[in-house]
């Protein structure tokens, strides 16, 4: 009697109702990721998409910046020096000040304009930086930095977020294509049957 309780229950577990069950599971954890008893969130497939294409957003919006902070292809350099000062105040409140830069022109012009940039630190009036611009719009005026280190951080948070979207991509998507062959060799069993 035993053997044939077993023989029943490992057809049961390999037949036609196992195997859509597991492949039923498998194609709703590969499309919209199943919550585990912990609290652990696993997104699906196409909540992978998501993160790949913020990643790859973040990648974009760190490289424009970055090729902001870039000299312009033809253009001119110059010294500028800090003049003045102009300061706002943040969404939590806080002083943030932009640097007035004053610079003279190839042509001899005097150009002044206010960095779009702003930071929470106070600049010094009579420092220098150096500039960017096009020698037929002085007011194009861009500052270069001697260091660019938050445009790179912004990509390579997008290119971590990016990678870990298409690991999970890759991984929901053979998941996806398991429940799906489990469900076709379900139907075949039918078939046969």
């Amino acid at each position: 009697m035993p053997i044939q309780i077993l023989r029943t229950l490992a057809t049961v577990l390999t037949g036609r109702g196992a195997r859509t069950a597991a492949g039923a599971a498998l194609v709703t954890d590969g499309l919209v990721g199943i919550d585990v008893p912990w609290g652990r969130r696993r997104p699906g497939i196409v909540g992978s998409l998501v993160v790949l294409a913020v990643g790859l957003l973040f990648v974009g919006l760190g490289w424009w910046w970055h090729g902001q902070h870039q000299p312009y292809p033809g253009g001119t350099s110059a010294t500028a020096t800090v003049t003045g000062i102009t300061n706002s105040r943040d969404s939590d409140g806080r002083t943030m000040y932009s640097r007035v830069l004053t610079f003279t022109a190839s042509d001899n012009r005097r150009v002044e304009f206010t960095e779009p940039e702003q930071s929470s630190k106070r600049p010094a009036v009579g420092s220098t930086a150096t500039v960017s611009y096009l020698p037929q719009d002085p007011g194009s005026a861009r500052v270069i930095p001697e260091t660019d280190w938050l445009p790179y951080g912004i990509i390579a948070m997008g290119a971590l977020a990016a990678a870990v979207g298409g690991m999970i991509f890759l991984i929901r998507l053979v998941t996806l294509i398991a429940g799906i062959s489990l469900l076709a060799s379900a139907a075949r069993r039918k078939v046969h049957q």
